[in-house]
């Protein structure tokens, strides 16, 4: 049961559809109010131009015959008529002539202060409304003092019933044009969300052994940006997953042989009563767990980098001392395998970088270095400068490697030789190598020339 307080889902379809309705419909009303004004202003102006040119021909006619002959030349005007209508009045505004289509009744003036010509709506005399145009009428004599009023008067009827059609054909457009858009507009939102649907789909049926697929191959341009943001998460998401499964795969593969050695040492310890082989047991026990140990903070090492949790802190730092004391420390290591350091380092090569990531890159390539070459042979160990940026290169005799053996460095738990661990190596310790040159974003690079093994890492820009 949901909460009283948790609101209802809203439409998105209802949401566009009222947008629409709000957008649209106010735009095309406003087409509508200036179309309407600019259409009644176009038929006011022909219809008074059509009064204009008739006030212009009853003047002249006027002027030159009497009203019968008038009659006779604009039917319009006789007694049958009933659309189109003139009275003359005198200068003081008596009604001098009149159609016979008036029925003897004069058209009014209308405003006289607003002179002549003046156009203004009227009742007709036959009760229907009109237009009227009053203008003045020179009298045959001439002169200002006989001048008449002709006012011309028309049906109008007509022309409001066309202006109602053009109404009418305007809203029904606007209406149309409305309904058109909203139609339209749900129907993409529609198609938008069957790629939705089909995304989920895709979603619902993804399998945690398998790799994503992505959702927005299908996507419009519009919802890209999303698609990309969704994959980019989902691809996060499986990355961690992978990771995790990695991690609880590794522990358990490289706990294995520890764990069975101590539990070997411990039942030994339990089977003999020499106190020599008791001591010797447990020393062994303890050693499976000092390895066991550093295999499992590596491999939470490792996790923490690939997974982002562990990042770089930059600062001002010497390599070449730190390189130094590197190996200064593994002196006594070298010596008893009975193997010669050439150190070629600087007086001094500032670089800004994270000491004590560079500290772990360092140490472990120096101690591979030492550890895994043949007794007898010569490690060397270069600091060298380029175009303002420092190399660091480690070199050592690999007699038993092959060039295909360096695409598997980096990868956790291999060895040239599967049951050649020793409790300082577990297998991890390039893989460790990498993943924090990765961190710190500086190419690691192994090369293989006439048997000798070269691990070139860099360059650090000089400070």
């Amino acid at each position: 049961m949901s909460s009283p307080s948790a609101a209802a889902p809203w439409s998105l379809r209802r949401r566009l559809a009222a947008g629409l309705v709000l957008t649209v419909g106010g735009v095309l009303a406003a087409m509508f109010l200036v179309l309407d004004y600019w259409i009644d202003r176009e038929i006011y102006q022909r219809l008074d131009q059509t009064l204009l040119e008739r006030a212009r021909t009853v003047s002249n006619t006027l002027q030159q015959r009497d009203l019968e002959a008038l009659e006779r030349l604009m039917p319009e005007y006789d007694p049958d008529g009933h659309t189109e209508f003139f009275t003359v009045f005198d200068r003081g505004g008596r009604a001098l002539l009149h159609s016979s289509s008036s029925g003897g009744i004069a058209l009014p003036i209308g405003q006289v202060q607003d002179g002549t010509p003046r156009y203004y709506d009227v009742v007709l005399p036959d009760g229907h409304v009109g237009r009227a145009l009053a203008t003045r009428l020179p009298a045959a004599g001439g002169g200002h003092a006989a001048t008449r009023l002709l006012v011309v008067a028309t049906e109008r009827e007509g022309w409001d019933r066309t202006e109602r059609r053009i109404h009418f054909t305007l809203l029904g457009g606007v209406a149309l044009a409305v309904a058109l858009v909203v139609g339209l507009g749900l129907a993409m939102l529609q198609r938008a969300f069957a790629l939705l649907r089909q995304a989920g789909g895709t979603v619902a049926e993804l399998d945690a052994q398998a790799p994503p697929q992505p959702i927005g191959d299908g996507f419009p341009k519009e919802l890209k940006p999303f698609a990309a943001a969704f994959d980019a998460g989902l691809r996060r998401f499986y990355e961690a997953a992978d990771r995790e499964r990695r991690l609880a795969r590794d522990v358990a593969h490289e706990l294995r042989t520890p764990l069975a050695e101590i539990r070997t040492s411990a039942e030994t310890a339990l089977a003999v009563a020499d106190p020599a082989l008791e001591r010797a047991s447990l020393g062994t026990a303890i050693a499976a767990c000092a390895r066991m140990q550093r295999s499992v903070d590596t491999l939470l090492q490792l996790s923490r980098l690939e997974s982002g949790l562990e990042t770089p802190s930059l600062d001002p730092l010497d390599l070449a001392a730190l390189v130094a004391d590197m190996v200064a420390e593994l002196v006594p290591v070298a010596a008893e395998r009975g193997i010669a350091i050439d150190a070629g380092l600087p007086a001094a090569a500032w670089v800004q970088s994270d000491y004590g990531i560079v500290e772990r890159i360092v140490s472990n390539l120096l101690r591979n270095a030492v550890e895994y070459a043949p007794e007898g042979g010569v490690m060397a160990c270069r600091l060298q400068r380029g175009d303002g940026e420092w190399w660091l290169s480690v070199d050592n005799a690999a007699p038993e490697l092959t060039t295909a053996d360096l695409q598997q460095f980096g990868l956790r738990f291999w060895r040239k030789q599967p049951e050649g661990g020793t409790p300082q190596h577990a297998g991890l310790g390039l893989a460790l190598a990498f993943a924090l040159a990765q961190a710190l974003s500086l190419p690691l690079r192994f090369s293989l020339d006439a048997g000798r093994l070269t691990a070139r890492l860099g360059p650090w820009p000089a400070l």
